[in-house]
């Protein structure tokens, strides 16, 4: 994959569903990456743990299909059109690097907030990682929350606390990447696909290697993805990571920064659409934002002000979503 010092720089949370006037129990939603929760009138009991043979079964299927994800994109040119590569094995260890770094972000983002309700004592299970297909190997990890969320303090720390885990070790990765990296060769026509950088990666770029267009390696993929997921989750629309922490901060913030966030992607979907011809990847990533909207149940106690030190971590948050956002996560050149 190359990675042009001038491409444009391109593109999960838990979910809360709404209180009901006498609930009965309620299924939760689930999210692409990050945490699930139900909000219920009375404490919930603690979940049902499934056995720890389901969560290291799905953690061992993810580490298979990113080993094969990785070793895709370490293929050789000789053995880019020949599938029956991966079949060995020596070809396949290629992928692991890749796997490690990109289940170590994963496992990052969630132990984070799976640490999180340790702290506050709501019930929440083990992270559940997804196998994916051999593009990325993975559609993410989730875990699971069925208690409540006794107030804004504690929404807010549980909701910051992935992003800020899981970019903590996607970046020396992405770092890593970067100084691993060599100069592209010049590109031929059709068929080349450029990844996009985030800001925080051009910054390092230049910084590192200054403007030379660079082709990167699996390891660099992975960092890439970890920003890709801190900015995605920290989107501040309904459910996601950033939705909680603009929630904890204000109900009416919330509304706000979800309908605004939800008009502004739609407004870069079409833009992009009309430019290339084509949707973008984001167009699916609105679709999911325009089912989220802005709705966000009600905390056991929503009467505790947040804190001056939280409202700083805030700008934080929304530091990080800058930095690590991807307007156009790919495209072929």
């Amino acid at each position: 994959m190359s990675l042009g010092a001038d491409a444009p720089a391109p593109a999960a949370g838990f979910a809360i569903l709404p209180r009901m006037p006498d609930p009965p129990p309620v299924e939760p939603a689930r999210a692409a990456d990050g945490f699930e929760f139900v909000s219920t009138r009375a404490p919930a009991p603690a979940p049902r743990r499934p056995g720890l043979w389901l969560h290291a079964a799905l953690f061992l299927a993810t580490a298979f299909t990113a080993c094969v994800a990785g070793a895709v994109q370490e293929l050789e040119e000789g053995d880019a059109g020949r599938p029956a590569a991966l079949l060995d094995g020596d070809v396949l260890l290629r992928g692991v690097p890749y796997a490690a770094a990109l289940l170590a972000v994963l496992g990052a983002h969630e132990m984070g907030h799976y640490a999180a309700c340790r702290r506050y004592r709501i019930p929440a299970t083990l992270p559940f990682f997804i196998p994916g297909l051999p593009i990325l190997g993975t559609f993410g990890a989730v875990i699971r929350i069925r208690g409540i969320i006794p107030n804004r303090k504690a929404l807010f720390d549980v909701a910051a606390a992935g992003p800020i885990a899981g970019f903590l070790v996607a970046l020396p990765i992405l770092v890593l990447g970067l100084v691993r990296a060599v100069p592209a060769p010049e590109p031929q026509a059709g068929g080349n696909l450029v990844i996009g950088q985030p800001l925080i990666s051009r910054l390092l770029h230049a910084a590192l290697l200054g403007s030379v267009p660079l082709r990167v390696d699996s390891l660099y993929v992975a960092g890439w993805v970890g920003m890709l997921v801190t900015s995605m989750n920290l989107f501040p629309v309904g459910q996601l990571d950033g939705g909680h922490a603009a929630y904890a901060l204000s109900r009416k913030a919330h509304r706000w920064l979800s309908r605004s966030t939800i008009v502004a992607l739609f407004v870069l979907v079409s833009a992009q659409t009309v430019r290339s011809g084509t949707p973008p990847v984001y167009a699916l990533w609105l679709v999911v934002l325009l089912v989220l909207r802005d709705r966000h149940p009600r905390l056991a106690d929503e009467s505790e002000p947040l804190g001056s030190g939280r409202a700083l971590l805030a700008l934080v948050l929304a530091a990080l979503f800058a930095v690590t956002f991807i307007p156009v996560p790919f495209r072929l050149s």
